[in-house]
């Protein structure tokens, strides 16, 4: 039986404001299931910390391989928010309800606050095994490995506070193993489209990439009327469909709120009762029927496509071309800055 290990990298990197900062360089000994960066932060929070504050500190990710070959490729604004809310929901972590449109909580602490964030990219199918082989970085045949990380500016967690200091912590887990020919390696990537106007119908389209597999579609949806910064809600993107155009039919077209509720259901999330008060206090008024809707993350949603094709892959798009599947979206509420970003959850064969 290969070995299994956890390794917790000597190399950090220390936080600097709207920067890239220095690659780290990912260890090549076997082949890499996980990968975890845990970000310790200091900041002055102020009485206006900002929704998410605590995912919002880094811009872009990419863990990146010999030629360029990206393994992990966000790219857009607060992607860390997107990355670190995609594991919450498939790992069923009810932290996923903090913030958001329809929960309030009590400011947090203020003053020189020091906090942790956790960001996991996790490429195989199954998020509960650490080990799981479905999917995995081939680290052992590859020249060069490294994580590159660029942060957002001072102000991301609070409008009237900065990040003062941070540290970027890196840990990784291996299987020590070759890598084989057609085993399943993440090859996903990222597009941010700003809202131009309101569509009705499904009438707003995005050309769905081709030559993978499509595990999965996360889509993040921001109102930025709300607050100072983005805030997460329900009701900009109302509708979504996944289209076949050429063969003029489609795999599924739902209301956001059926989408949330279908991913509950698929990742085993559970609301929280009480929706007037911080997390942990007792509600003073009895939750509603329609509370547990309410209560799933905001303006996030993860379509899992895995039932409509491959059961550990998706649907097998490799022999198709980019247009022949469309992701449409009936838009509402239109103001400017509203903005989804979509993370194409893809993965192609290792060719050896």
């Amino acid at each position: 039986m290969a070995n299994k290990v956890i390794k917790r990298l000597t190399t950090s990197s220390t936080w600097a404001a709207s920067s890239d900062l220095t690659p780290v360089d990912l260890p090549r000994e076997g082949l890499i299931t996980e990968v975890k960066i845990r970000a310790n932060i200091t900041a002055t929070l102020t009485a206006t910390a900002l929704d998410d504050f605590f995912r919002r500190i880094i811009q872009n990710i990419k863990i990146e391989g010999d030629g360029g070959r990206a393994y992990l490729g966000m790219g857009g604004t607060q992607m860390s928010t997107l990355l670190s809310l995609w594991n919450n929901v498939v790992m069923g972590i009810p932290t996923i309800h903090s913030n958001g449109a329809g929960i309030a909580l009590a400011a947090v602490d203020v003053g020189s606050t020091a906090f942790v964030s956790e960001f996991v990219f996790h490429p195989g199918s199954n998020p509960r095994d650490p080990f799981d082989l479905t999917a995995c970085i081939p680290a052992k045949a590859l020249s060069t490995l490294q994580a590159k990380l660029t942060t957002t500016a001072a102000a991301a967690t609070d409008a009237n506070g900065a990040i003062t200091a941070g540290t970027f912590n890196y840990e990784v887990n291996q299987v020590m193993a070759n890598p084989a020919p057609g085993m399943m390696t993440p090859a996903g990537s990222t597009i941010s489209y700003n809202h131009t106007a309101n569509f009705t119908d499904y009438g707003y389209k995005f050309d769905v990439p081709a030559g993978a597999f499509l595990r999965s579609i996360i889509i993040r949806v921001h109102d930025d009327t709300a607050t100072p910064a983005h805030r997460r809600k329900d009701d900009e993107v109302t509708h979504i469909r996944l289209e076949r155009p050429k063969a003029g039919d489609y795999l599924f077209e739902q209301a956001v709120q059926e989408i949330k509720a279908t991913m509950a259901a698929r990742y085993g999330l559970r609301p929280i009762a009480g929706d007037v008060g911080p997390i942990g206090a007792i509600a003073t008024i009895r939750p509603a029927p329609t509370v547990g809707l309410d209560l799933y993350p905001a303006g996030f949603y993860v379509i899992d496509l895995r039932p409509f094709g491959h059961p550990l892959y998706g649907l097998d798009l490799r022999g198709y071309q980019t247009g022949d599947y469309k992701l449409a979206m009936t838009i509402a509420n239109f103001a400017a800055g509203d903005n989804t970003t979509i993370y194409w959850d893809q993965l192609i064969p290792w060719a050896g």
